[in-house]
């Protein structure tokens, strides 16, 4: 019996030792090849690549096609799951090599049948952009090919890469708009929820458009909205205050900013530009560094971020100008209030009654059976038929449904020299719209709005309207109208995904859920805090952790606290009093007065939402 023991656990431990050594050698397999050469038939001049010790490659050729596909090829080795998890995402195909678990996910993007946009999209393009995208595409493929195994995750989900294809690209900054914008104005929705109930005095006060906080470069902080009182809204009357509290949901939580001083206030002349594009966190980060540089006869250096799955630079350097981008938050969806026309299925426009475009959508799922359902459009856009609004239906305008005219003007910028033609190009490029930065090597500034922006009616963007007799975008905002920020007398320009203007720029941007203005102050007063900046001073900004915005809530804690004589709270009390006012691990103090702040919002909101009988 003890023979058959050991032998039964030597087989179980070698069993795992084999399976052990074949993971290693099979995920091992997938990694790139970092040394020697390789053939690729597809480039017109020999090509190099170099990482430097973490691993960021420097990338040479003759001309910008060679580096198309070379850029295309590092991130088939390094990012090939990731970006066909993005273009899955974006196109509702995700479920075709994950299964039934994401079958909801792949219904809400389906919506916007972003498979079908990309190719009109890709179609609209100039020739050599689409020579651009077809010789990245092959460098991917390419890149992919490489590999002497597949991704380690193809092999857990038992799934077979499909090749990147050109309009792949375009399908990955459709995801950028899925995640910078709101794709199915639901704010718009939920704010027409509260204003059909809600007193005019609550609704400012439930959702206000700014605070003292606030830190816009034109016009001024905004006074906050008077709590209102009972005189106003009674919170005993059950149905209106919990139909209308009930509506508001939790913001998100934004985070990236971007910043640029000019050249009078550095030793060098130059500009510096600091930016940090926060998204989700993702492993492995959305971004991949890298260095573009030309030999041929127009000549390139660029440094900076690209985004795996399109084949340039998102935000960098070339030596003669730097530029950064941050969510712009401005109002980019609205939701139209349908009028029924007189036939079935139709719908009231102001050319008259229109029937619905219908179109079946069918999603491929691993190890089950396709789904298939409707999606019904409008001139102007997707019908949201997943959230009922009591007025009728709601079709939504996005501009990610309007973007099948795309462009790949961002590249212009890597061979951009000053701001005012950075600024020029900005304003043409098909993007969800951005705060757009740039200094150059003059010492120059500038601010605007990079992405299209759509000319609005008369009408209340903020709620949803009725199209029916009058559209109510007319058109885009030509690209010399866009507002702008050039050589303010500060020197100094920033953002931080709050509004940042006032007056006409406001009301051409719109308001689509600014973020709360105490991080965009914080950063404008350590602006203005020095009268001369190097790099290293604009780091201490990026990584300034102080808790500026919560010390009012140490303050009301310590009050809330002033009178216990409860051991425990006395201790609660003592590390409140002696925070670290950093947001530190080290600060318990920190942890707790937030947790306060997070605590007495809930108790607030539930109190709202909950009837008094």
């Amino acid at each position: 019996m003890k023979r058959w023991i050991v032998r039964l656990f030597t087989a179980l431990l070698t069993a795992v030792v084999v399976v052990a050594a074949l993971t290693w050698l099979t995920v091992r397999a997938s990694l790139p090849q970092l040394d020697g050469q390789i053939a690729a038939a597809d480039l017109t001049a020999p090509v190099s690549i170099v990482r430097d010790a973490a691993g960021i490659p420097t990338i040479t050729g003759s001309d910008r096609l060679d580096l198309s596909f070379a850029l295309g090829f590092v991130h088939g080795q390094d990012r090939f799951f990731q970006m066909d998890l993005i273009r899955r995402d974006a196109a509702g195909e995700l479920s075709e090599i994950v299964g039934p678990a994401t079958i909801n996910a792949d219904q809400r993007r389906r919506v916007h049948r972003f498979r079908s946009r990309v190719a009109i999209g890709l179609a609209s393009l100039s020739a050599p952009e689409q020579e651009i995208l077809r010789r990245y595409s092959e460098g991917v493929n390419a890149g992919l090919d490489s590999l002497d195994a597949k991704p380690f995750e193809y092999y857990l989900l038992g799934v077979e890469p499909e090749p990147w294809l050109p309009e792949d690209a375009l399908l990955v900054a459709q995801a950028m708009f899925l995640d910078l914008n709101y794709g199915l104005a639901s704010h718009d929705r939920q704010r027409g929820l509260m204003a059909r109930i809600l007193p005019a005095e609550v609704l400012a006060w439930m959702d206000p458009t700014g605070s003292p906080w606030d830190a816009p470069m034109l016009g001024d902080a905004w006074a906050a909205a008077a709590i209102p009182d009972a005189a106003v809204l009674s919170l005993r009357d059950a149905t209106v205050a919990k139909r209308a509290f009930s509506e508001v949901g939790a913001p998100p939580i934004l985070g990236s900013n971007n910043w640029v001083v000019s050249g009078d206030l550095t030793a060098s002349g130059r500009a510096l530009v600091s930016n940090d594009m926060h998204l989700g966190i993702n492993v492995p980060n959305i971004w991949y560094r890298v260095r573009l540089v030309s030999t041929g006869p127009r000549t390139m250096d660029v440094s900076g971020v690209s985004l795996p799955g399109q084949p340039m630079i998102i935000a960098g350097s070339n030596s003669h100008i730097a530029w950064g981008l941050t969510n712009s938050n401005g109002d980019w969806s609205d939701a139209i209030l349908l009028k029924p026309g007189s036939e079935p299925d139709s719908y009231q426009t102001p050319e008259g009654d229109k029937p619905f475009d219908v179109y079946k959508e069918r999603i491929l799922v691993k190890d089950a059976d396709p789904v298939e359902f409707i999606v019904r459009e409008t001139i102007w856009g997707p019908v949201d038929d997943r959230a009922a609004y009591p007025d009728g239906e709601i079709a939504v305008s996005w501009i990610a449904h309007h973007s099948h005219v795309s462009n790949l003007d961002i590249m212009q910028l890597e061979n951009a020299t000053t701001v005012d033609e950075a600024l020029n190009i900005g304003n043409t490029i098909v993007m969800p719209p951005q705060n757009f930065v740039v200094g150059d090597e003059d010492g120059n500034i500038g601010w605007t709005i990079a992405g299209k922006i759509p000319l609005r009616g008369d009408y209340d963007a903020t709620l949803p309207a009725d199209w029916s007799k009058e559209h109510g975008w007319q058109g885009w905002l030509p690209p010399e109208q866009y507002p702008r920020i050039v050589n303010p007398e500060s020197g100094r320009i920033w953002s931080a995904n709050t509004r940042v203007v006032d007056g006409e720029a406001l009301r051409l941007i719109g308001d689509g859920g600014y973020a709360f203005g105490a991080r965009a102050k914080q950063i404008r007063d350590g602006l203005f805090a020095k009268d001369s900046f190097e790099p290293q001073d604009m780091l201490a900004i990026q990584i300034d952790d102080r808790a500026v915005f919560l010390a009012q809530w140490q303050t009301l804690l310590l009050d809330v606290l002033s009178d216990t004589a409860e051991p425990e709270l006395q201790e609660y009390r003592h590390l409140v009093e002696n925070w670290i006012p950093r947001a530190t691990a080290e600060s318990v103090g920190y942890r707790l007065v937030r947790a306060f702040r997070n605590e007495v919002r809930r108790r607030v909101f539930d109190v709202l939402m909950t009837p008094v009988r």
